[in-house]
């Protein structure tokens, strides 16, 4: 699926396939000369990602993403992933900490490596981690929902500034050292910080490079 996925997706960040355009699996399928499960699994996967949207009877149609949609799932992140420290925060153990620098120290030998989007996805999970503690299902359902979304705009800011890459490395560093400082100012300031940098690094992106997202005027 990771092909299928892959290609579908960099289609749709470099403008071959347009906001409104339909995408059926079968002529997919026959376009990139691979078979159509793969290419179904990848439009499921990236209808989750926001990117397509799924029409009546079959088919999806590729999703265009207004700017002011953009910046607004980054303020609903803010808060979102705020009220999931303040929650995990009591909740904490070492066990929960030791798993969370686990999972940023393999992020960061992914990094190393130049894997941005495995870098990425890694680096979600860490937040997952933090998210698992609350013990808060319904807070952890959206931000799982949503996080597809930020992971999917993440790789596209990040392929074109690595630099923003090393940023998250750097944010999520502070924020794991806040959980084991164990000051909950602390934490909120740190996860605000994170929050807010990928926020300013996806409007810069829009100001300078709106051609190569799936922007819509709307």
């Amino acid at each position: 699926m990771d092909e299928a996925y892959d290609r579908l997706k960099k289609s749709i960040v470099d403008g071959v396939y347009r906001p409104g355009q339909r995408l059926r699996a079968l002529r997919v399928a026959q376009e990139f000369k691979i078979s159509r499960t793969p290419v179904k699994e990848a439009l499921v996967r990236l209808e989750q990602e926001g990117l397509l949207q799924r029409e009546q009877g079959s088919g999806f149609v590729v999703r265009g993403l207004s700017v002011g949609e953009i910046l607004n799932l980054y303020r609903v992140r803010e808060v979102l992933e705020v009220e999931a420290a303040r929650e995990a925060f009591p909740n904490l153990t070492p066990a929960a900490l030791a798993a969370m620098r686990e999972a940023l120290d393999y992020a960061d030998a992914l990094l190393a490596q130049k894997l941005y989007a495995d870098f990425l996805r890694a680096s979600r999970r860490f937040h997952d981690l933090i998210a698992a503690q609350t013990h808060n299902t319904v807070l952890q359902e959206v931000l799982a929902n949503l996080g597809s979304r930020f992971w999917s705009i993440g790789t596209i800011v990040v392929s074109r500034h690595p630099q923003r890459a090393q940023d998250i490395r750097r944010e999520n560093h502070a924020i794991l050292d806040a959980l084991v400082g164990g000051d909950l100012k602390t934490i909120e300031k740190a996860v605000k910080a994170h929050v807010k940098g990928a926020a300013s690094a996806v409007r810069l992106f829009i100001e300078r490079e709106t051609q190569h997202l799936f922007i819509v005027a709307a």
